[in-house]
């Protein structure tokens, strides 16, 4: 059975490691500021029915009439996003009525049908699932500047978005989360703090987040061979 899936987009970080004069998610890539890659990505594809832009307050009304007509067909909504990344995504799971949402991040424009597809498929068998990467790196823990023991790399992954999500689940988990320990970095936690399991899907090395000037950099590297 087609599941109905709304993309949430997150464009609503300040970005301070980028040290940009702009809202990370407006600064500009290849002649686009950085949400629309994403944007173009999710309007293309065609399992996603609706797609919602998370923006900062400040960014709403000029995002609504930059991303006209940027969709076709498909309805974009802009939503104004809060101070911590679980109250944007909560106000964009808020702005759905679909069964199942899919969260993305603004700052990793290349991500891929293929992922995209991957995401989906794994979610006949688990209400949430990550699109991951293998770790290639060795990982130590360390104190200040000493380097203790080296984790065991084949049993830890990279986590990228997109993360797909059986929406009445995401609410619930949401709910809860002013009253977490701390602040959780992507809403996969949140799902694990509510006891359901996710689920880890192929992700893709080039779907990589842009944090820093020499991300962004490599970003713009990227997007001029693709258009040679």
């Amino acid at each position: 059975m087609t599941k109905s899936i709304d993309a949430i987009i997150v464009a609503a970080g300040s970005g301070q490691r980028l040290r940009a004069e702009v809202p990370k998610a407006f600064v500009s890539l290849a002649g686009k500021q950085m949400y629309v890659h994403s944007l173009l990505r999710f309007a293309a594809h065609s399992a996603i029915n609706r797609i919602i832009v998370v923006v900062p307050m400040a960014k709403v009304e000029e995002t609504k009439t930059a991303i006209k007509g940027l969709a076709g067909p498909k309805e974009i909504l802009v939503v104004a996003g809060g101070k911590h990344r679980w109250q944007s995504v909560q106000n964009g799971v808020n702005a759905s009525g679909a069964e199942w949402v899919m969260i993305h991040d603004a700052a990793r424009p290349f991500v891929s049908e293929v992922v995209i597809n991957a995401v989906i498929a794994l979610s006949d068998r688990y209400n949430a699932v990550i699109a991951t990467t293998p770790e290639v790196d060795t990982i130590r823990k360390f104190v200040g500047d000493r380097a203790l023991e080296t984790l065991d790399r084949s049993s830890v992954v990279r986590v990228q978005t997109p993360q797909l999500f059986l929406r009445e689940n995401l609410v619930s988990a949401l709910d809860h989360a002013p009253f977490l320990a701390t602040t959780p970095t992507d809403e996969a936690m949140l799902m694990e703090t509510s006891g359901i399991p996710v689920g880890i899907a192929p992700g893709d090395p080039l779907n990589f987040k842009i944090t820093t000037q020499e991300d962004l950099a490599l970003a713009e590297a990227l997007c001029e061979k693709r258009l040679r």
